[in-house]
């Protein structure tokens, strides 16, 4: 690790020498016990952030305080960033909502190790004495490749729910095990969950998916493993599913860009009220909120729906009318369940495109604002209904798609 270590890293080290030793933590040292060195530097010490402000003034590092109650402080010098955190201990409320309560700043190093979650996450290595600090057998965890609690289980969960995910994320991205009791704890605490936001659970779920490609050590279908751990520790009742197993059919044959979408159409499909997606879709992006915006809950709504709607054989004109501009994505799905449902409607989609069928309200040689304009009697909530039918007129070869024709056509629409 010694010979990684940048020399504005060992100044650094040598300017808090005079107050106290400067250690990296956490991840970087886990990491390159298994030779990756691309992982961002997090440092710790006893001091705190005023001490450090006092013994880096008059010199090029940089500092901005990131949380004066937490003790934690970005340093930077030229392209090299830090983020330093002081010794603590930490107190938190009922429940697992990942934000302390009370936090004291202290000289105990294994205090501070006392308050972080898997031995993995709990060696220290000191930059000048290029020492290894390890008071949990850390060190030996990850030559086992095993993700244990700090302390008991019980310790580590009840204090911050998000650890849950974070253990499953972890072992997904470095193909750890994790340990037997560690995982039976994680079940005991899953309801902690209750107390996190669903955007943070969110977050994570997205990484977790993504986690094949994190680091080296990944493997291609690593996320499924920390899929499976979710059906073990039933974790999906606490993302609104509907269902607390999920069969896994779509998500592991999709690129990892679909790999969201693909899982939802996965709970649904689980589900026995999977004829209803859009009511599901609603339930888990959006009744109790995940942290997307509405066009993208819309987004994922009008793809999962299209994929329901592909299967049950929708026919061409209305399936098109409803999902053009999302086939890209909808066409990746149904070529992983049916190659012959995808050959059928990707036909029609390139033939709509070669001969420059309209197929979309936006297609058309007049809006809304067509209507307003000249028949400003009707109401704009009929707009879109009124469009519909236009389209649907010139889509059959009824009317031509020409303005003056279809605003003639307007007034011959009922609403």
């Amino acid at each position: 690790m010694k010979d990684h270590i940048t020399p504005n890293l060992l100044k650094l080290a040598r300017l808090f020498k005079k107050k106290g030793e400067l250690y990296i933590v956490g991840g970087y040292v886990r990491n390159a016990l298994l030779g990756i060195f691309e992982t961002d530097i997090d440092l710790a010490s006893r001091l705190t952030n005023d001490e450090i402000k006092e013994i880096l003034f008059g010199t090029k590092y940089e500092i901005k305080e990131t949380s004066k109650k937490l003790g934690t402080i970005t340093i930077s010098l030229g392209e090299e960033k830090w983020e330093h955190t002081t010794f603590r201990r930490e107190e938190y409320p009922n429940g697992g909502d990942h934000t302390p309560s009370k936090v004291e700043f202290i000289d105990d190093i294994k205090e501070d190790a006392k308050r972080r979650d898997f031995t993995v996450n709990a060696i220290y290595y000191n930059i000048l004495k290029d020492e290894i600090v390890d008071f949990y057998g850390g060190v030996n965890d990850v030559k086992k490749r095993i993700i244990r609690a700090i302390e008991t289980p019980a310790y580590v969960f009840n204090s911050d729910g998000l650890r849950i995910l974070r253990m499953v994320r972890l072992a997904s991205e470095l193909n750890f095990k994790i340990n037997g009791e560690t995982m039976l704890g994680a079940y005991d605490m899953r309801e902690n969950l209750c107390d996190i936001s669903g955007a943070r659970k969110l977050e994570e779920l997205n990484l977790i998916l993504n986690s094949s490609k994190r680091y080296k050590v990944s493997k291609p279908n690593s996320f499924m493993f920390g899929l499976q751990i979710f059906n073990v520790l039933r974790l999906w009742k606490y993302y609104n599913s509907p269902v607390l197993k999920v069969k896994y059919n779509l998500v592991s044959k999709v690129s990892k860009e679909n790999r969201f979408v693909a899982l939802l159409i996965d709970i649904i499909s689980s589900s026995k009220y999977k004829n209803d997606p859009e009511e599901l879709v609603n339930q888990i992006l959006g009744k109790f909120g995940l942290g997307l915006t509405e066009n993208k809950i819309e987004q994922y709504r009008k793809i999962v729906c299209a994929y329901f709607d592909a299967l049950a054989k929708v026919e061409n004109k209305e399936f098109f009318i409803k999902y053009f501009d999302d086939f890209k994505i909808i066409s990746n799905l149904l070529e992983k369940k049916s190659k012959k449902i995808f050959k059928k409607y990707d036909f029609f989609y390139n033939y709509l495109i070669n001969n420059k069928i309209p197929i979309r309200i936006k297609d058309l040689k007049i809006s809304g604002a067509d209507i307003k304009e000249n028949f400003p009697k009707i109401k704009e909530k009929y707009y879109k209904a009124i469009l519909t039918e236009l389209l649907i007129r010139v889509f059959d070869g009824l009317i031509k798609n020409e303005k003056e024709i279809l605003i003639n056509e307007v007034s011959k629409v009922k609403v």
